[in-house]
């Protein structure tokens, strides 16, 4: 590839216009000099005037032919190399066949691409990366180890090219395509774009990946109350697996062992779950661990065997519900029956039995709700939860929708519409209450279905493992709610919202969006929303082969998954951010506002940061003003679950939240090879991605990569546009003004 200098030459963009106007230029002044000769004007007059008027149009011309200055110039290749980059990440180091990754890219290095490069002339110079790139020479390839924690692709590529006085002719990887670390991609994107530098990828790896078995998390409720079953349930997850063996998982609280569950042998790829039924007896905080006991088996990858949750153990308050229905409902009284064993919960209804006139039950004073349905936000503050059956918009007034949104918005209440058609009527479409809702309103409401067309409750997986739904404590909780009673009464709504939970689905009623919904949830402000969207649930208690405490367990769990969304004087919630060991962790304070104070000042809180062994890691007093949220940073050195604990002036805990580090080796999360990611990077400049098999033949490969190399390096072409400038438009002028100043001195106008 031989260098040659810049070429700089005039082009024209519309030739046209120096073709046509020079001879009709010349034309038009031909012709008055002839008509100043005819008139008797001096020789060295009409020699004047036309030189001024020639000059106007020769201008006019040129600027009509838009003449360029053209350099072209073919970038210096002389001293440039080819950067190689030696993927040694852990993934590399998987076993595949009798050798790993990495022991297969060194040797297709050494044996095949290298002689092939040298003999297309194209030098090397190799860089190891993994978290980070350092430049390596043969032996410290051959050395290298593949036991990076992480894979970043783009930082390498930015390093390599800032690294040298020249930019590389092209950039060769040697990767399984596994990069989890992108902070540096658009740098690196930019770099390669400005040096006209070709992305190279070879890919390495089976595509299918290794054999893992893991503990992907545990989930438990945050708060619960003393002497209160509640579940922990965790996840797992093999990939490509044969016949693994039994292993055992371990539950320990506050470190020391509770239970151990033996876990039976499997086959195949599977995501399932192992739950854990815990109480406990007094208030506390405490700290659950699941640790899973891997068999071992040889070639099995374990990138995490250890997940933590913190659970709060509190005395529990009264929970108030208010059920507001526009006539008298079965729901309602079965409701009611699954609540009368549970003094922690007291359910209040109102139902409309005419125009003027209201019936009320379980009030706690005579002039509790004497009015009918509060007109104040005051009034509802009592209650923890709102349901809403048989009503319409029209039963509601937009001031009374609105006190509804605050009351889930800022205080944090739950809301649950139930029913069917007589509940989700078309009329609450684009009505205020619906933007606090997790689903869309049909445009038009649809009739109930007749007993004809009865149909079953089909659970979302996503259900099957909330707390709201582990009615069960002998392990059948998905054989439960499968032999749940055909219903023939539901509502049909269009679709769920953004960031919306869908609980549970129709069998087989199809909407414009898939399967009809039938449960869903979400969370709206400081409180959450939900809607059931049967008109007979309550069939469920009276089933010939159901349970009732199955029944009522249910709705106790979700009247205090609703009453515990929000509710709190100070949220605690984490900035987007990926959360690994030794990282700071950004955490954001936000006081909620009180509905009774109009003006509030800035209040003084404790803010505590402990680790999972309860250690102080930081204590700091803030001042929070409603609507200014205040970030909070504290260093995580080690995995495991902190907790960040808000306390008013006397110290007493107003709120608080576990943030939990996880050790998770992600290189072994996914190990499949990722040819998309070398695609990606091969498109936006030029380059190529290719497996490492279909590189039979090194040669091909090297005359590939040069043929790519001369492709991004050819001449570069720079186009500037000349004469068009405030010089020309003088010369138009002065020629154009400069004749009629003549023409009128003589005479001649």
């Amino acid at each position: 590839m031989m260098d040659s200098g810049p070429m700089t030459g005039i082009e024209w963009a519309c030739p046209q216009a120096w073709q046509t106007g020079v001879p009709l230029g010349l034309l038009l002044l031909l012709l008055s000099g002839w008509s100043h000769w005819r008139q008797g004007v001096k020789p060295w007059r009409m020699a004047m005037l036309l030189s001024l008027r020639g000059l106007a149009l020769a201008t006019l011309v040129l600027l009509l032919a838009r003449p360029t200055l053209v350099t072209r110039e073919k970038p210096v290749t002389a001293n440039r190399n080819v950067m190689l980059l030696m993927d040694r990440s852990e993934s590399m180091g998987l076993e595949e066949g009798d050798s790993t990754r990495y022991r297969q890219a060194t040797a297709f290095l050494r044996e095949r691409l290298l002689p092939a490069l040298r003999e297309a002339n194209l030098p090397v110079q190799a860089f190891l990366f993994a978290e980070d790139a350092q430049l390596a020479d043969g032996r410290q390839l051959a050395a290298a180890k593949p036991t990076g924690r992480r894979t970043n692709l783009g930082g390498a590529i930015a390093h390599a090219l800032a690294s040298q006085a020249q930019p590389p002719l092209a950039v060769i990887a040697l990767t399984d395509g596994l990069a989890n670390e992108s902070a540096d991609n658009a740098r690196a994107l930019s770099a390669l774009m400005e040096a006209h530098a070709p992305f190279i990828g070879v890919g390495f790896g089976s595509d299918q990946g290794a054999t893992t078995l893991q503990l992907r998390h545990v989930d438990a409720p945050p708060t619960v109350a003393v002497k209160t079953a509640f579940t922990l349930s965790a996840q797992l997850e093999g990939v490509n697996l044969g016949e693994t063996p039994a292993f055992d998982l371990l539950l320990l609280r506050d470190g020391q062992l509770l239970q151990k569950r033996s876990i039976q042998a499997g086959k195949g790829s599977r995501i399932w779950m192992e739950q854990f039924r815990v109480s406990e007896d007094e208030a506390g905080l405490h700290h659950y661990t699941v640790q899973m006991m891997p068999p071992g088996t040889p070639g099995l990858k374990c990138p995490a065997a250890t997940q933590s949750a913190i659970v709060q153990v509190r005395e529990e308050k009264e929970v108030r519900v208010l059920y507001i229905q526009g006539a008298l409902t079965w729901d309602y009284k079965y409701i009611n029956l699954a609540l009368r064993n549970d003094p922690a919960i007291k359910l209040t209804g109102l139902t409309r039995t005419s125009k003027q006139s209201v019936f009320r039950q379980n009030v706690e004073s005579a002039s509790e709700l004497i009015h009918g349905f509060p007109t104040t936000i005051e009034e509802l503050s009592p209650f923890r939860v709102i349901v809403l059956s048989s009503l319409r918009a029209s039963d509601l007034t937009p001031a009374q929708q609105d006190i509804l949104v605050r009351f889930c918005g800022e205080l944090g209440g739950g809301l649950l519409m139930i029913g069917g058609a007589g509940t989700f009527d078309g009329s609450w479409q684009n009505s205020r209450l619906e933007r606090v809702m997790p689903v869309v309103f049909a445009r038009h409401a649809d009739a109930p279905i007749t007993i004809e067309r009865a149909f079953r409750l089909d659970l979302t997986e996503e259900a099957l493992q909330h707390p709201v739904f582990q009615i069960s404590d002998g392990g059948k909780n998905r054989e439960i709610w499968s032999q749940l009673p055909a219903f023939n009464e539901y509502a049909r709504v269009d679709a769920a919202k953004p960031g919306a939970r869908v609980w549970a689905l129709h069998q087989s009623d199809q909407g414009p969006n898939g399967r009809r919904i039938l449960m869903a949830a979400q969370r709206y402000g400081a409180g959450s929303s939900a809607v059931l969207c049967l008109q007979n649930f309550w069939r469920w208690r009276l089933a010939r082969d159901a349970e009732p405490a199955n029944y009522d367990r249910f709705w106790r769990q979700f009247f205090r998954f609703l009453s515990d969304a929000g509710r709190q004087e100070v949220t605690v919630y984490l900035a987007d951010q990926e959360l690994r060991p030794q990282m700071d962790v950004q955490v954001v304070l936000e006081r909620q506002p009180n509905p009774k104070i109009l003006t509030e000042p800035k209040t003084k809180y404790l803010v505590r940061v402990e680790d999972g062994q309860k250690k102080l890691l930081r204590e700091e007093t803030v001042e929070l003003e409603t609507g200014r949220p205040h970030e909070l940073k504290f260093r995580a050195e080690k995995p495991g679950a902190y907790s960040v604990a808000v306390l008013d002036s006397q110290k007493n805990p107003l709120c608080s939240r576990t943030v939990e580090i996880r050790d998770v080796n992600v290189e072994l999360q996914n190990t499949a090879r990722n040819m998309e990611t070398l695609r990606q990077w091969a498109s936006v400049s030029g380059g190529l991605a290719v497996k490492v098999e279909d590189c039979s033949k090194a040669g091909d490969l090297a005359r590939d990569i040069r043929d790519k190399i001369e492709s991004t390096h050819r001449i570069h072409e720079t186009r500037r546009p000349v004469g068009i400038n405030a010089w020309m438009l003088t010369l138009v002028l002065f020629g154009l003004g400069g004749e009629w100043l003549l023409r009128k001195q003589w005479g001649m106008i």
